[in-house]
C-alpha cells in the first residue's frame, strides 16, 4: 500500500520534530552537569580551574614532581596549564614543554622552562605573567656580534669528541630527511 502525499509530510514532520526535542533534551542534560553543547577543552578547562584536564601531563609524568611539591592546587594548575599549553623552543617536534621533557629527556630548555614555571606560580605569578617570564629572550634571538664567542645550549647526551674546555668548539648539524 502506497502512502499519501499529506501522510509523508506529516511524517516528515514527526521525524523533524523528533529531531529538535533530541537536540534540546540533550541539551538541557548537558547544562545540568555543567558543559556546554559544545564547549571546547579551552572553556572546560577555565570553567574548573582547580581540576587538571585528564589530556594535560603532571608532573610526575617528565620528572618534575620536586619542583611542584609545596605549590597549592591553583599554584600547581596555573604550572601545569604553562608547560602543557607552551610550545617548547628547544627546536624539538614534541610540542609542548611537559611533552617534550617526557619524551626527550636531556632537552636543554625543558627543564628551565620548568623549574621557572614552579617557582613564579609559588610567587602567585599569574598564567600570561609566567608565559612571558619564560620567553626566551629577544637578544638570544638576535645575532651576537661576530668578534664575541657564542654559546649554545647542547642536550647532556650529546655526542662530543675531544677535550671539554677546548678552545674552539666545531658544531655540525644535519637533517637527513
Amino acid at each position: 500500500m502506497l502512502a499519501s502525499p499529506t501522510m509523508k509530510g506529516q511524517t516528515i514532520w514527526v521525524l523533524v520534530t523528533g529531531l529538535a526535542l533530541g537536540f534540546l533534551g540533550g541539551y538541557e542534560l548537558g547544562r545540568g552537569r555543567g558543559e556546554a553543547p559544545s564547549s571546547g577543552s579551552a572553556s572546560k578547562v577555565e570553567a574548573n580551574a582547580g581540576e587538571i584536564p585528564a589530556d594535560w601531563l603532571k608532573e610526575s609524568d617528565f620528572g618534575a614532581a620536586d619542583k611542584f611539591a609545596g605549590l597549592t592546587p591553583e599554584q600547581r594548575f596555573v604550572a601545569l596549564k604553562v608547560v602543557n599549553q607552551k610550545p617548547c623552543d628547544c627546536g624539538c617536534p614534541h610540542g609542548s614543554v611537559a611533552k617534550c621533557k617526557k619524551d626527550d629527556p636531556g632537552c636543554p630548555r625543558a627543564p628551565t622552562i620548568i623549574a621557572a614555571a614552579a617557582d613564579l606560580a609559588k610567587q602567585g605569578k599569574s598564567y600570561e605573567e609566567i608565559l612571558k617570564a619564560v620567553e626566551k629572550p629577544a637578544a638570544a634571538a638576535r645575532k651576537p656580534p661576530e668578534e664575541s664567542p657564542q654559546r649554545i645550549e647542547l642536550a647532556a647526551w650529546t655526542p662530543v669528541k675531544g677535550p671539554k674546555y677546548a678552545k674552539v668548539t666545531v658544531l655540525e648539524f644535519s637533517d637527513f630527511q
